[in-house]
């Protein structure tokens, strides 16, 4: 499986955003962040399908947020291809390191990380936080994180 993972451009935004249920909004919302020079979204194709992305923040102390992949796409690298592309535009920007939330209910996610060297910090956050789920109805989600972080040197 070829990954290309990439900036999101405009043109993609409709891409995205068609395979979003009604009102999630993710795609509008992360390219508006992205234009506010908040934060990029890293996006992973598979043969011109979107199949992953994570949400990169600026700044001098950048984090991974909203690293998702498609179901289809688990277990075949993207994931580590997305963080891979995160650490490279964060060095490139001149950060010394790149941190991760990994939530306590993930240990697959948490295991990536740790795979790919990032270490637990101690420091956990909990944030409740509304969303839309894949059937279009809003939720409410309490979720309790630690912060992992990596050396880019």
């Amino acid at each position: 499986m070829g990954v290309d993972v990439r900036v999101l451009v405009e043109h993609e935004v409709a891409v995205l955003a068609a395979l979003e249920p009604t009102g999630r909004d993710f795609a509008i919302g992360m390219w508006a962040a992205q234009q506010r020079g908040e934060s990029v979204l890293l996006v992973a194709w598979v043969d011109d399908v979107p199949v992953g992305h994570g949400q990169l923040t600026t700044g001098v102390d950048p984090e991974l947020r909203n690293l998702h992949v498609a179901a289809v796409a688990r277990g075949h690298g993207v994931g580590t291809a997305i963080v891979h592309a995160a650490e490279g535009h964060a060095r490139a920007a001149g950060a010394a390191s790149l941190a991760v939330g990994v939530a306590d209910d993930n240990p697959r996610a948490r295991a990536l990380y740790e795979r790919l060297g990032y270490v637990g910090t101690g420091i956990r956050s909990t944030t409740t936080y509304d969303y839309v789920d894949d059937a279009g109805a809003r939720r409410t989600a309490t979720e309790t994180d630690e912060t992992l972080r990596r050396a880019l040197g």
